[in-house]
């Protein structure tokens, strides 16, 4: 198999497979649970939907953002709906198909006149009234339309309302569209003046319509300066699925009587009117039971459902799954079965669904079905399709009100035409629909192709589309908030219905499923980005709700929005943390404070969305919100410590990072999944970004008890030679080097050192260490550790002062530095002896830890550095004193000692470190610039100010900036750009950079310019191979951008390119599709016999790449060798373009990379030295 196709989705075959065994699950969620097992069948089954819902994550049509606004987020409008004036009306939704604004506002008056015909729907009138009375009118007078309006008294200015029929005239005089052929469904609304007074008008098709009206009008309500009341607006309006609606068919806790109440009235606001019964842990509607009728307070829930779904316009349906509780051939099964189903009728559901996805093709629940049916796929469909045909033929008899039979096959999510559809589709009768799930079981996308081609596999049997999304019983960890999304309108356009599969949370899902409900309604107007924002604006309360309990929702949403379908997680936070980082950096005060100011703001409304949220939606997702919370508060001390360390306040700082970590332990123990990707690495990066300030290096600890390892501490480094980086793209920390580390990166002196801690024998007063509080913690390189004494110090006299070796003679004493009546140290043994340059302690806040820091010089003893502070954080000079050890001699009056870290700081090493992210570059002479990012790290307790310098070769440019500020424990990233002029000979150069004493080499390459026209264009390609027919080599140079050529699934596979005439080329442009080489070769050949490599590629990322290369002039085939895939895939490529050496800069456009390229007008600091080509360099 060659490159990915597009559509993929997880769970589903390809086109046109065939299934030897039925799906794992039922569309609602975990898996369908086995005749035999039903525990095993369900945790199996949820591994399985696990990895369909992975696998759907490659395919699809290219999702919108949640927020904030992303280009190419897909929205479309239709062109009534542009016509729209937007500050003239409020938004409604579902998004109407037309709505103009058009003439005045029109004030609700304290008394209305409603004027409908007999026999108008009572519950749209309901809804009417309630709308007049919530939008100021105190009494209503109804009267029918033979009626006139009062045109004196009281009432003579009064609001005429008028509904259905007898609106026609009204709708007329407003200029409202007109009816046309409306579906059942569709209104007209209309308000404006008649005559000088105040009209609204309302009529609808179908036994709906009128009710839509109603929900329409219900958003309209404004407040102005005149009143409360309705712009003038005109509306035709009609959904573009015939049925749209919610599916109850998760695994785990089914939703209550009173949740099921308010989702149908839910379903009512957004224009709904179809809710399936069908969860999966209900055993009256699963093969155990359901012939057993519900008991009799189950019964009387379902009455109260049905009669709430009437009044809402909803048919409420009732789904069995009969699984491999049912024999097919048994009479008695299937009178059992209808009187199941007329028992649920008598109830008031209005719509069934047959469910045979937790079927077996091999094994029956009765011998008498093997015998009439066999086995195997056909044999399933037939006696599912017989049983249909006879469920179906009951109900039109018995029922004929009731929505038409659907149908859930056994192959419910796969890809194309199989023996099961076949033989389903000749079997089942015209009018039974079909469900389906779009192509896998969770799918990225469902396209209209994909639409056809399962409607064609279906015998044209109308497909009710069973949308897997929001449904989280697959991954409970998780809510998924973000909008309905990757659905094609064709889908709503064509399907029967449209159900989207609620969570178990159903207050939460109602943000994903109001915009289903919007996408649904109007799918070509669908703007999944305002779907969403007004979904969130609904949950908290609509248009009345306080802003704070609106951003609190919103944030709760925003941090829960990626899913399988795409979409941002945190969208509208990443612009505030890019902001703080980039402020952060580049220790810009005033931005960074702006910055961290509207950052802490954010974090604020997370740590209080769970009391500001709705109360329903706390109690659904309060695992979650307590998880936002922890976030809020840690984002909040994240933002503190940073500012405070910017500012050099190291005590406020500190107490901060202490609430950070134990914060940032409490989000690790939770099990939910918040912010994912966006909210722990901003912690984590926070807390890497303190350590480096306070000198503590987590990474580096090596886990070994009572040390801490960095590097090894070799000689300071001497500052000549190249540097050793390899080319590797960044991943490690700033100027760590080794493996993952910047490219060119040497592992520098250790600015901070190795060191082992030890306390004091007890002697006369030592302090022990409490269980699980080690001395060894106090330079393990975690701060979130710390030595704990279990007791305060004892002192009986005085403690040790001035000079050290006051203690009385003995060895023992002279070498622990006890005094005679001491309350004992704290050790901190260096590897070596070293100058301190300082010495950072980090302790308890309140802990009333004292003492006194102390350096021992090897041969002369110990010597006074200065005392800890009681805030906690404590840095200490040096004074370049030359020592073996540190220690905290305690103090009188200490507390029992907390220590967290003890960092020493060394002055022998370089003040910085110089890393580069890549440290090769390809140039054409003449051409535009490239790009290096050289990275600087402080290595001392303060700033570090330098300049970055290149001594370039001549003919170079090199743009450096005049001076660079690297703040202390960070780095400063800093753009080369480096440009080669017309004169540079093609070959290979050197290009120094020094900061201060470390020195980095970046390899330049230089080619020959190109440019002339794409001499691939139109010439014939050849390849190794072929994925199929549709992939051919001839795509590469067709100039089709939507052509492709895919090869097998093979590393060695290659295309290659016939030149109309020989050529010097000197770059190639190829275009990747997603299946790319990591590595690859040019080669070249002047008969397709003799090859050469001219380039090559060995870590390729894809996409649009250049590659320059110095080719013979008898050059006539090109071929693109590839060495190793970057997927399971083949290679593909949308197109290979190459351009030949320019001869004379005269008069030929320019080639790839270089059109249109930035002037390079150096800066200061680009030296212009003499040559250094390498020994044996081309040119």
């Amino acid at each position: 198999m060659g490159s990915p196709p597009h559509g993929e989705c997880g769970g589903g075959s390809r086109r046109g497979g065939r299934r030897a065994e039925p799906p794992p699950r039922r569309p609602q969620g975990r898996a369908g649970l086995s005749a035999v097992s039903r525990g095993g069948g369900r945790r199996l089954g949820a591994v399985a939907l696990t990895a369909a819902a992975l696998g759907g994550m490659v395919s699809g049509v290219p999702a919108a953002q949640a927020a904030p606004p992303q280009p190419g987020d897909g929205e479309t409008g239709t062109s009534d709906e542009r016509d729209t004036v937007r500050d003239a009306a409020p938004r409604v939704f579902p998004r109407p198909h037309t709505l103009r604004a058009r003439g005045p506002f029109v004030p609700v008056t304290r008394e209305v006149v409603l004027v409908s015909e007999p026999g108008a729907d009572p519950h749209a009138l309901e809804a009417i009234r309630k709308v007049l009375r919530g939008a100021g009118a105190r009494a209503l007078r109804e009267t029918g339309p033979g009626d006139s309006a009062p045109d004196s008294g009281a009432e003579r200015d009064s609001l005429v309302v008028r509904v259905g029929r007898n609106a026609a005239p009204t709708l007329r005089a407003l200029r409202a569209p007109a009816p046309g052929d409306l579906p059942p469904g569709g209104y007209r609304l209309a308000v404006g003046e008649v005559a000088g007074r105040g009209h609204v008008a309302l009529d609808g098709a179908g036994a709906d319509g009128l009710f839509h009206a109603a929900q329409t009008l219900r958003q309209l309500v404004t407040t102005r300066a005149a009143g409360t009341g309705f712009p003038g607006v005109t509306v035709r309006d009609l959904p573009g699925t015939p049925v749209r609606g919610v599916t109850e068919g998760f695994y785990g806790q089914p939703w209550t009587r009173e949740q099921r109440l308010e989702q149908l009235d839910f379903l009512g606001r957004t224009k709904q009117n179809r809710y399936l019964y069908a969860p999966g842990d209900d055993p009256y509607r699963q093969a155990a039971r359901w012939r057993d009728p519900y008991p009799a307070e189950q019964r009387a829930a379902f009455r109260d459902l049905t009669r709430r779904a009437d009044a809402n316009h909803v048919v409420f349906g009732w789904a069995v799954s009969l699984g491999q509780g049912f024999c097919f051939a048994s009479d008695d099964d299937r009178r059992a079965l209808l009187r199941k189903l007329d028992a649920m009728r008598a109830l008031g559901v209005g719509a069934f669904q047959l469910q045979f996805d937790s079927v077996s093709y091999r094994e029956w629940h009765c011998g008498q079905d093997a015998d009439r049916y066999g086995s195997g796929p056909e044999a399933a469909a037939h006696a599912q399709s017989e049983l249909a045909n006879a469920v179906a033929g009951h109900l039109a008899r018995r029922h004929p009100e009731v929505a038409p039979l659907s149908v859930m096959p056994t192959e419910f999510y796969q890809d194309g035409a199989s023996a099961y559809r076949d033989a389903l589709a000749q079997r089942l009768d015209d009018g039974v629909e079909v469900a389906w799930s779009g192509v896998g079981v969770v799918p990225r996308a469902i396209t209209g192709g994909q639409l056809r081609e399962t409607r064609a596999a279906f015998g044209g049997h109308p497909l009710v589309t069973m949308d897997n999304y929001p449904v989280n019983d697959f991954a409970p960890k998780r809510l998924f908030l973000g909008p309905s999304q990757g659905r094609d309108p064709a889908v709503a356009d064509g399907s029967a219905a449209l159900l989207s599969n609620a969570m178990e949370q159903p207050t939460a899902s109602r943000v994903p499923l109001f915009t289903a409900a919007d996408f649904a309604w109007n799918p070509r107007g669908y703007r999944p980005r305002e779907s969403w924002r007004a979904a969130v604006d609904d949950l908290a309360g609509g248009p009345t709700a306080d802003r704070a309990t609106r951003a609190a929702v919103h944030a709760l949403a925003a941090h829960h929005s990626s899913s399988v379908l795409g979409a941002e997680e945190s969208a509208y936070l990443r612009p505030l943390l890019s902001a703080f980082w980039t402020a952060h950096d580049r220790r810009d005060g005033p931005a960074l404070r702006r910055a961290a100011a509207r950052l802490r703001s954010a974090f604020g409304t997370m740590s209080e969305a769970s009391r500001r949220v709705p109360a329903a939606l706390r109690a659904e997702a309060r695992p979650w919100l307590t998880q936002l919370e922890r976030f809020g508060e840690g984002g909040r001390h994240a933002v503190d410590m940073l500012t405070a360390q910017a500012a050099n306040d190291g005590p406020a700082a500190w107490r901060a990072q202490l609430e950070l970590r134990r914060l940032r332990a409490e989000t690790r123990r939770s099990e939910v999944t918040v912010g994912k990707g966006v909210l722990a690495p901003f912690l984590d990066r926070a807390l890497n970004a303190a350590e480096g300030w306070t000198g503590a290096t987590a990474e580096a600890h090596d886990g070994r008890i009572g040390e801490r390892r960095a590097t090894p501490d070799p000689a300071p480094d001497s500052g000549t030679g190249p540097g050793s980086g390899t080319g590797a793209p960044r991943g490690g920390k700033p100027g760590t080097g080794g493996p993952g580390g910047k490219a060119g990166a040497a592992s520098p002196p250790s600015a901070r050192g190795t060191a082992t801690a030890r306390l004091s024998p007890a002697g006369p007063s030592g302090p022990g260490a409490r269980p699980g509080a080690p001395v060894s913690a106090a330079v393990d390189g975690d701060p979130a550790t710390a030595y704990r004494a279990a007791r305060a110090p004892a002192t009986v006299g005085h403690t040790p002062g001035g000079p050290a070796l006051r203690s009385p003679g003995t060895r023992l004493w002279q070498r622990w530095g006890w005094s005679a009546s001491g309350p004992g140290a704290l050790t901190v043994q260096l590897s070596t002896a070293r100058p301190l340059a300082a010495v950072t302690v980090q302790t308890g806040p309140d802990s009333r830890t004292r003492a006194h820091v102390e350096a021992r010089v090897p041969g002369r003893g110990w010597k006074r550095l200065g005392p800890l502070s009681e805030s906690g954080w404590s840095q200490v000079d040096g004074r370049g004193v030359r020592a073996d050890a540190v220690r905290l001699v305690w103090a009188r009056g200490s507390g029992a000692p907390v220590v967290h870290e003890v960092t020493p700081w060394y002055a022998d090493g370089p003040d910085a470190s110089l890393a580069l992210d890549r440290d090769t570059l390809e140039l054409a002479a003449g051409g535009g610039p490239a790009e290096v990012e050289a990275t600087v790290t402080a290595h001392r307790p303060r700033n570090v100010r330098g300049r970055l310098a290149s001594e370039a070769p001549e003919g170079f440019a090199v743009s450096l900036p005049e001076r660079t500020t690297v703040p202390r424990g960070g780095s400063a990233t800093v753009p080369v750009r480096i440009r080669a002029g017309a004169s540079v000979r093609p070959g290979s150069y050197d290009i120094p950079l020094t900061f201060g004493e470390q020195l980095r080499t970046v390899s330049v390459r230089v080619f020959p310019r190109t440019g002339g026209p794409d001499l691939a264009k139109g010439a014939r390609a050849t390849a190794s191979g072929e994925e199929t027919a549709d992939f051919p080599a001839g795509s590469v140079t067709d100039g089709d951008r939507r052509t492709r050529w895919s090869s097998p699934a093979r590393d060695d596979a290659w295309v290659q390119v016939e030149l109309d005439e020989p050529a010097r080329i000197g770059a190639a442009v190829l275009s990747w599709q997603d299946a790319h080489a990591e590595s690859y070769r040019i080669r070249v050949s002047p008969d397709g016999e003799r090859w050469r490599t001219v380039a090559s590629r060995r870590q390729s990322e894809g996409g649009r790449e250049t590659v320059r290369m110095e080719a013979p002039a008898d050059t006539r085939f090109v071929r693109i060798q590839g060495d190793r895939r970057a997927t399971r895939f083949g290679y593909s490529l949308w197109s290979v373009e190459l351009y030949a050496v320019r001869e004379s800069a005269t008069g030929n456009r320019d080639g790839p990379g270089e059109r249109g390229a930035r002037d390079d007008r150096g800066a200061p600091g680009a030296g212009q030295g003499a040559a250094r080509k390498r020994p044996g360099a081309g040119g």
